[in-house]
C-alpha cells in the first residue's frame, strides 16, 4: 500500500534529494534540477528553490524503492529476471563471513584471514565428539588453524589413531595446567586445581610415567574401595561435572576433597609357563571423582566427576589407583633374582623400549624400586623362525658352480639350549607389590615377549 506525504523540498547546489524512482525520469529540466511529481502533474525544482509536493514513503518494515532486499542471500538463492544467464557464483550457500581457505603444504606455515569467522570465541577444556568431527576440523574451529591437529592429539593420549575419533569420545582441547594455574596443587600447599583436569604434579619428561587409560591394582580386595551407584543427573552416560553417589566398603574412610580413581577391571596378567600367578588385576581407568560429602553411618559418599577419559556408567569401581609411576634412579641389586615377563599394561604381543611391563617377582623376593634386570634369551632367533615358515626358507643357492645353479638345505647343527644367553633388553623396577612388580623397558635390542626370562644380578 503506497503512502503519499506532503513535504517541502529545498534543493541547494550541494544537496542530494532522495525521491521516488519515477521522479528521476529524464526530462528537459535544466542541469542540477530535479523533476518531481505533484498533484497537478510535475514540477521542476531549481537549486535554491522551495516547492511542496507529494513523495512516496514506504510503510514501517518495508524497504525503500530500489533497495535490494536480497544482499544477505548467497548467489544460488537470489531471484533472477534474466533467464538467459546465471547469476549463481557457485558459493554452495557458504556464509559470507567465512574465513578464507588455508593453503599450503602439510606442516608448512599458513596465512589465515582476519575476522575469525566461523571460529570459536574460547577453547573449552573438553570437546564431546559429534558425528563428522575430526581433529583437523576441531583445530580449525577452536584454534583457527587446522594444522594444529598434532597439538590436540598430544593432549589426548587415549587417541591411538588421530584419523579416527568417534561420537561420544571426549577430546581434551587444552593442555593440562595452562592458563597460569598449576595442575595438582591441591593437597601440596598450592591453590585449587582447575575443574575438569586431573589433580597431579606437572610431569618432568623422562622422570615420570603417567598412566592415562590403563592401571594396575595389586590386591582387588584391598584396592577396591567402593562402587559408583547413582547420579543426581537424569542420564545414563556420565562425564565431567556430573554429581555422583558412591557406596564404600567397610573399613574404608574417605575425606571431603579427596580424589579417587574411577575404573573397571579388565583382565588379570596372562598365565605364563614357568611364571608365578600373581593376584593383581589390570584395570581400565575411566576418570577421577572428588569426594564432596561423606556419611560414615550409611557409608554413602557424594562426589563430583572432575576428569573423565571415557564415558562413566553406574557400577564403575572406586579406589586409590596410583596413576603416576616415578622413574626412580638405578639402585644396586641386593641379591640375584630371576623373574619372568608376564605382560604389558596393554595386551601387546611384543614389548619394547619405553613400555610398562609386569614381572612375577616383587618385594617378597627382595626387589625394590630402581633395581635393574637384564632380559636374556638363549638360542638362534632365525632357527626358531623356521617353525612357522615354509620349507624353502632353509634352501640356499650354490652360485659358485660351473653347471646350473644348485640348492642345498642350510644345516641346523648344535643344541640351542647349550648356546650362551644374550642380553636383549633391560628393565627398571618402578613399583613393587608383594608378589609382582611394574617395570619400565629402558633398553630393548629385540622385541620382548611374555615368558622372557630376566635377572637382577647382585651388585649391579
Amino acid at each position: 500500500m503506497n503512502r503519499l506525504r506532503r513535504v517541502s523540498l529545498l534543493l541547494t547546489s550541494s544537496a542530494t534529494v532522495l525521491v521516488a524512482p519515477e521522479a528521476l525520469a529524464q526530462s528537459d529540466a535544466p542541469p542540477g534540477s530535479v523533476t518531481v511529481p505533484t498533484e497537478g502533474g510535475q514540477v521542476v525544482v531549481q537549486p535554491g528553490q522551495t516547492t511542496t509536493t507529494q513523495v512516496y514513503v514506504p510503510p514501517p518494515g518495508y524497504p525503500a524503492p530500489g533497495v535490494d532486499i536480497n544482499p544477505g542471500l548467497p548467489s544460488s538463492s537470489r531471484p533472477i529476471t534474466d533467464t538467459s544467464r546465471s547469476s549463481d557464483g557457485f558459493d554452495l550457500n557458504q556464509p559470507s563471513d567465512r574465513s578464507p581457505v588455508v593453503t599450503g603444504g602439510k606442516g608448512g606455515s599458513a596465512v589465515l584471514g582476519s575476522g575469525g569467522g566461523g571460529r570459536a570465541v574460547s577453547v573449552p577444556p573438553v570437546h564431546l565428539v559429534r558425528r563428522g568431527d575430526t581433529l583437523w576440523d576441531l583445530s580449525a574451529y577452536y584454534y583457527g588453524n587446522p594444522y594444529q591437529w598434532p597439538r590436540v592429539w598430544s593432549y589426548n593420549a587415549h587417541i591411538d589413531n588421530p584419523h579416527w575419533i568417534y561420537p561420544g569420545d571426549q577430546v581434551r582441547m587444552r593442555k593440562i595446567g595452562v592458563g597460569g594455574e598449576r595442575a595438582g596443587t591441591a593437597g601440596m600447599g598450592g591453590g585449587t586445581p582447575r575443574e575438569g583436569l586431573i589433580n597431579r604434579r606437572p610431569l618432568v619428561p623422562g622422570n615420570t610415567v603417567f598412566l592415562r587409560t590403563q592401571g594396575f591394582i595389586g590386591d582387588p580386595k584391598r584396592d577396591v574401595w567402593g562402587e559408583l551407584v547413582g547420579a543426581r543427573e537424569d542420564q545414563m552416560l556420565l562425564s565431567d561435572g556430573n554429581n555422583v553417589y558412591m557406596t564404600m566398603r567397610e573399613g574404608v574412610d574417605v575425606q571431603p576433597g579427596q580424589r579417587l580413581t574411577i575404573f573397571r577391571t579388565v583382565r588379570q596378567p596372562e598365565k605364563v609357563e614357568g611364571a608365578r600367578k600373581v593376584p593383581g588385576e589390570i584395570v581400565a581407568i575411566k576418570g577421577t571423582v572428588r569426594v564432596d560429602q561423606w556419611d560414615p553411618r550409611s557409608r554413602v559418599a557424594r562426589g563430583k566427576i572432575v576428569e573423565s577419559v571415557d564415558v562413566i556408567e553406574r557400577g564403575a569401581l572406586i579406589g586409590p589407583v596410583d596413576r603416576e609411576l616415578d622413574v626412580v634412579p638405578p639402585r644396586t641389586n641386593q641379591k640375584t633374582q630371576w623373574a619372568r615377563v608376564l605382560t604389558s599394561m596393554y595386551p601387546h604381543v611384543y614389548m619394547a623400549q619405553n613400555q610398562v611391563v609386569f614381572i612375577d617377582r616383587g618385594s617378597a623376593d627382595g626387589l625394590e624400586p630402581g633395581n635393574r634386570l637384564s632380559v636374556v634369551r638363549r638360542g638362534d632367533a632365525w632357527r626358531r623362525s623356521l617353525v612357522t615358515s615354509t620349507g624353502m626358507a632353509r634352501e640356499r643357492a650354490l652360485l659358485d658352480v660351473p653347471d646350473r645353479v644348485k640348492f642345498e638345505t642350510t644345516p641346523l647343527h648344535g643344541d640351542e639350549r647349550k648356546f650362551p644367553e644374550e642380553i636383549i633388553g633391560e628393565l627398571r623396577i618402578l613399583r613393587t607389590e608383594r608378589h609382582s612388580s611394574i617395570a619400565l623397558v629402558t633398553v630393548s635390542h629385540r622385541e620382548i615377549v611374555a615368558g622372557d626370562r630376566c635377572i637382577a644380578r647382585r651388585g649391579y
